[in-house]
């Protein structure tokens, strides 16, 4: 170091931070991933889709400047020998809506989306919830990054920092510490097994004083409503109706964030048509909709789509020109080809739908008829399943033999329940984690609302059977039956 030049001094940055740097929150569940490498751990934690349900296994790309070709495999898939034999290929007509072409899904693209990807999915969606309120020119679709990346885009664009939302009792944490990171307060509509309730909701909106709560009354109600995520409940078609109906009255807005939408048990596959949407009654233009191929391709894809009226979507697109943009390239390549593969709409809405679903409602039901069989009823008890990825086991806690004792909160009651089950070698959430700020419980009401998610899509059937089992040897234990 020459003379006068002064030594190195460290940089703060923490003063270089945003404020919402500062307040950026995390999902409390990463807590429980140590529990995760603890050998023989049974983990019921992980909301992840099973790789065997991944419609790809395996790839081969053609690098002109290496001069050839490199394989990418896949689950199950280690050589190119496990590759499946090359179908032939001839372009697709021009009446084909899909054209994938990696020349362009590779180039810069209208952030909207790749024209035929775009057009394709509208015309799902025209065939699928076919919006009543709008010409087929009034809505429009956006391509997202996922439905994490569309929550974000209709946050953004349309609330201001100390807006409140609505959300459900027991949400999606992404979404509570998404909304906490950027200054919005997210308030949780009761529920029970049926998703939100529809008087809960009324009451909400009608007792809003804005002194007590500190900003004006709420203009979005954000829903998970089939399969959610952690509740796995699906709002029926007729409350559907109800709260479409209160949020009309009070001038809300409905992001119907639906991510497990085609997860839905259908016991008849293809003859048991998917549940009622919002966005399928929506006579106003008040829904927008937000789906995600990341539970029915990969999540890896990182690809989903908004729906909404044209007006309102164009201003969320603009909130992505200067952050995502649009989805990778490779995945609208290879997700259009995939569907086109399939058979277009007709060979994915009746034969790849059906599939994926059945995949999950096998593990649902599997996994609900051990808890009836080994779980005590007096200790906790799960609703009927609806699909998805979860099962919401409720906690009987007014029935545990230390609930009289007022000195020990319900929470660390509930901690000890979570503790036990750890000691057993199995995995849970506790619904502590979902828990969005809103209506406050007596002891013995709040004792009825304390639940752990357990995730059937990752274990094995051999390991769902153990997991439950221990569970009930556990909580058979702890509430000393």
């Amino acid at each position: 170091m020459s003379s006068g030049e002064s030594s190195s001094s460290r940089i703060d940055y923490s003063r270089l931070l945003s404020w919402e740097a500062k307040h950026r929150a995390r999902s409390g569940i990463k807590m429980l991933r140590p529990y995760m490498s603890i050998p023989g751990m049974i983990s019921f934690g992980g909301g992840y889709p099973h790789a065997s349900t991944w419609p790809v296994n395996g790839m081969t790309l053609s690098l002109p400047f290496s001069g050839e070709s490199v394989f990418v495999p896949g689950y199950q898939t280690n050589s190119p020998d496990g590759l499946l034999p090359l179908a032939s290929y001839s372009p697709p007509p021009k009446t084909s809506t899909l054209q994938p072409h990696l020349a362009a899904e590779l180039q810069y693209s209208q952030t909207f989306g790749q024209v035929h990807f775009i057009s394709w999915l509208k015309e799902h969606i025209a065939r699928i919830h076919n919006p009543p309120y709008a010409k087929y020119e009034d809505y429009t679709i956006l391509n997202t990054a996922g439905n994490t990346d569309g929550v974000d885009a209709v946050l953004r664009t349309c609330m201001d920092k100390g807006d409140h939302v609505l959300v459900e009792e027991f949400a999606y944490p992404g979404t509570l510490s998404h909304c906490e990171s950027l200054g919005l307060p997210a308030i949780g509509v009761p529920m029970d097994s049926d998703g939100i309730v529809p008087s809960a909701l009324e009451d909400m909106m009608s007792r809003w004083d804005e002194n007590e709560r500190g900003g004006k009354r709420p203009k979005f109600l954000l829903v998970v409503p089939t399969c959610s995520n952690p509740a796995g409940a699906t709002i029926p078609a007729e409350r559907k109706r109800e709260i479409y109906t209160i949020c009309r009255k009070w001038g809300l807005m409905i992001i119907e964030d639906d991510p497990y939408y085609f997860l839905q048990i259908r016991p008849n596959g293809v003859d048991s048509p998917p549940c009622t949407s919002f966005l399928s009654m929506d006579i106003d233009g008040r829904v927008i909709r937000l789906d995600s191929f990341s539970k029915i391709v990969a999540p890896g894809s990182r690809c989903g789509f908004i729906t909404g009226p044209t007006e309102l979507v164009t201003h969320i697109m603009y909130s992505r020109e200067c952050s995502t943009q649009l989805p990778s390239g490779f995945s609208i390549a290879i997700i259009s080809s995939i569907l086109q593969a399939w058979g277009g709409h007709e060979g994915y809405e009746k034969n790849y739908l059906p599939y994926i679903s059945s995949v999950y409602s096998k593990r649902a039901i599997l996994m609900s008829n051990l808890i009836s069989k080994h779980v005590p009823a007096k200790a906790a008890t799960a609703p009927p399943p609806s699909g998805g990825m979860f099962l919401w086991l409720r906690l009987h806690l007014e029935d545990h033999p230390d609930i009289s004792d007022t000195s020990v909160s319900l929470e660390d009651l509930a901690e000890r329940v979570f503790q036990s089950l750890i000691e057993a070698k199995v995995l849970t959430v506790p619904s502590k984690f979902f828990k969005a700020p809103g209506k406050s419980w007596t002891r013995d009401e709040e004792a009825k609302r304390i639940f752990l998610r357990l995730s059937f899509a990752t274990a094995t059937e051999e390991e769902i059977t153990e997991g439950v089992q221990r569970i009930g040897r556990a909580l058979t234990k702890e509430w000393r039956i």
